[in-house]
């Protein structure tokens, strides 16, 4: 009895053993089936060598993705291609320089801003990836089939466009014609041999052995010159001009020194003599100002206190300037009147003015 309990215990602990590693297995693998994945595929028509199913796919270098299918059109979609179509899934978390909801949202924008992808490797002979980005010249393959999940467009690889440029080089090579170069380079070393033998080396080297010598005597006629007296003195006498220069201006620098002092002390001299004039014309034109405001506010009394007066001395110029204006006219009409009649009777202030009117009219 005590060895079947014992059997049955072991029997519990194995079970519950196996369920508790089977739990930690479906907890740890349960982010994994439940990651929510975005299928994409693309098409390459160059090799893809080193890319294996399981490879990442990256965005500048951060992985958005995993490799699932490596196949070909024509196994997958049943149609005559060469191309070769690789078919990769896009993690939740898949941004590409874009915002949305969904993976699909976001490459579907990044798409029409000119994102593609492309086969890229680590290293020079590493492991295949794909790469995507939006640099470089994007030419889409034409497909002949409906895609069945989001299409991605690619460009050449690294490799590819390399091995084109060196195909392209090889070509142009090949098509140069070297022959036609050849026969340019002797007809120009023909040429070229042809001047030179046309050249007088005689002349020229005459020429040249004159020019050294003319070269050579100027040599020895500035070197002269410079050694004589004459020039030696001379350049004592500049030392010496330029020694009693430099004294006269220690000389003079002291009076100038002073001058300057004067001239700055009769500026100020100058400023205080110019204010206490300003603030003595100030003074005066205002005693004149009030002067003037006193005499005519007198003026201005004396008229208003003898305007009665003022009024009858006007009548009276008014009155004589009248009589003077008739005597004139007189005078005029009868010029001896003056002399041999006795004097006219005296008129009325309105009589003459009419008899003014009359004769003026």
């Amino acid at each position: 009895m005590t060895q079947k309990a014992n059997f049955f215990k072991l029997g519990l602990f194995a079970i519950i053993t196996f369920g508790l590693g089977a739990a930690f297995l479906i907890a740890l693998g349960a982010g994994h089936f439940l990651q929510k994945e975005t299928l994409a595929e693309t098409c390459f028509n160059e090799s893809v060598q080193g890319l294996d199913i399981g490879s990442e796919v990256k965005y500048r270098g951060v992985k958005i993705g995993t490799v699932k299918t490596i196949t070909t059109p024509t196994k997958f979609y049943n149609i005559p291609s060469d191309y070769v179509l690789v078919i990769f899934s896009l993690s939740d978390d898949c941004y590409v320089g874009q915002t949305g909801e969904t993976p699909n949202i976001r490459m579907k924008k990044a798409i029409a801003q000119n994102l593609s992808v492309y086969l890229a490797f680590k290293g020079l002979t590493g492991a295949a990836y794909l790469e995507t980005d939006y640099a470089g010249q994007r030419t889409p393959l034409d497909i002949t089939w409906q895609p069945k999940n989001l299409y991605v467009p690619s460009q050449k690889s690294t490799k590819k466009r390399l091995g084109d440029a060196i195909t392209q080089i090889t070509s142009n090579l090949s098509e140069a014609k070297f022959d036609g170069m050849a026969k340019n380079i002797k007809k120009l070393i023909l040429t070229l041999n042809q001047k030179a033998s046309a050249l007088d080396v005689t002349q020229i080297s005459n020429q040249t052995k004159d020019l050294l010598k003319e070269i050579r005597q100027t040599n020895k006629t500035l070197a002269a010159t410079l050694t004589s007296e004459n020039f030696t003195r001379l350049i004592a006498d500049a030392q010496a001009s330029f020694t009693g220069l430099k004294t006269i201006i220690n000389n003079a620098k002291e009076p100038l020194d002073n001058t300057l002092k004067d001239f700055e002390k009769t500026a100020g001299n100058t400023k205080k003599i110019t204010t206490k004039l300003e603030a003595g014309l100030t003074k005066n034109i205002d005693t004149m100002l009030k002067n003037l405001d006193k005499t005519s506010k007198m003026l201005k009394n004396m008229i208003w206190l003898n305007a009665d007066t003022v009024h009858t001395t006007i009548e009276n110029f008014e009155d004589t300037s009248e009589n003077l204006k008739q005597l004139s006219i007189e005078l005029k009409r009868y010029p001896g009147r003056l002399l041999f009649e006795s004097p006219p009777k005296k008129n009325s202030p309105e009589k003459i003015k009419e008899e003014v009117k009359t004769d003026e009219n």
